[in-house]
């Protein structure tokens, strides 16, 4: 008893912290445009979290089929070498699209786009294709883990070896390579 009154006047006092207030969950857009077919006004409501700016498309003529939304990934890159320079390239970005007009009844609800590296995508994921190369890719991490602690060992043992037998080792190469006698 003696526990909960406490707490009580603690909390009328402002010495428990408050918790944070449910962030506010943006509405989605409403806009429209002129179907560029048959002239008529239609309406758009972007999917929730679209962070497409739709501001030169309000009111235009338009095809339907290119309309859509999407949400921005956070950036990734690595440096990948595909011409003897390593060149910043994003990798694995993941996007939710939506194309409410598409030709692909699929894309008419939410999916998602995987950007593997620089415009080498899998998409139309539903979210069971997601999963699976979600899972793909973690097999993937797991084997680089190995091939990590693989490294590590290979490396402390090569490091460790007595020099004199790395430096015959590569001495003896080298005499063949130039066909001196061993």
């Amino acid at each position: 008893m003696h526990s909960a009154i406490s707490q009580h006047v603690a909390a009328l006092t402002g010495s428990i912290p408050q918790q944070p207030a449910a962030p506010a969950v943006e509405r989605p857009r409403t806009w429209s445009f002129i179907n560029r077919y048959t002239g008529e006004r239609m309406q758009v409501t972007c999917m929730q979290g679209c962070s497409i700016d739709h501001t030169r498309e309000v009111g235009r003529s338009l095809f339907p089929e290119d309309v859509w939304c999407w949400t921005t990934p956070d950036p990734l890159t690595l440096p990948v070498n595909t011409n003897g320079r390593p060149e910043e390239f994003a990798v694995l970005s993941t996007v939710i699209k939506v194309e409410p007009w598409s030709g692909k009844v699929a894309e008419r609800l939410p999916y998602a786009v995987v950007e593997l590296v620089d415009d080498h995508f899998v998409d139309g994921l539903d979210p069971d294709g997601l999963e699976t190369v979600i899972n793909t890719l973690q097999e993937r991490l797991d084997q680089m883990r190995a091939t990590h602690r693989r490294l590590v060992e290979v490396r402390e043992e090569y490091r460790t070896r007595p020099r004199n037998a790395v430096r015959s080792q590569a001495d003896e190469a080298l005499r063949r390579v130039r066909g001196e006698g061993v």
